[in-house]
């Protein structure tokens, strides 16, 4: 198991890379359809991220307050969310992502920062939908900076 310092380290800088490649970008470019082969923009890739985080936000309060059940593995549920929030994110303005994003960011960091100590559970839900969660998701914002 990796200690808690260590972890929060890698989330900030695979956080750090995500937010360098869009940051680089021009803000026209945040809402064109092409980050992905489904017509993903930045903008949804961000919110989507943000979705997750409020999701683990959740999770690891539940892990501190001795409440927490492993949710079933269900993909099919997991697309459908997937789908929900990407619907979210296109009614939505820029600016209202970006305070989106920094409100579930500060969200999710002081539910890890409450969270006195990590099991298992906890490193493997947060590596998930941090670090993991990035690296999935860098592939198309690296091809589509460089576009």
């Amino acid at each position: 198991m990796t200690d808690k310092r260590t972890l929060s380290e890698r989330e900030r800088d695979a956080w750090a890379e995500v937010r360098r490649l869009v940051d680089a970008l021009p803000a026209e470019r945040l809402e064109e359809p092409t980050v992905t082969a489904d017509g993903w923009t930045v903008k949804d890739v961000l919110w989507h991220i943000a979705h997750w985080w409020t999701d683990l936000a959740r999770m690891l309060d539940e892990m501190r307050e001795g409440t927490f059940v492993e949710p079933p593995d269900d993909e099919e549920a997991t697309d459908a969310e997937n789908a929900r929030v990407l619907e979210e994110s296109r009614s939505m303005s820029l600016a209202d992502v970006e305070q989106g994003v920094d409100a579930a960011r500060a969200r999710m960091l002081a539910a890890w920062d409450a969270l006195p100590e990590v099991d298992e559970t906890a490193e493997r839900w947060f590596v998930w939908e941090t670090i993991e969660h990035y690296e999935e998701h860098l592939a198309d914002l690296r091809r589509f900076a460089g576009s």
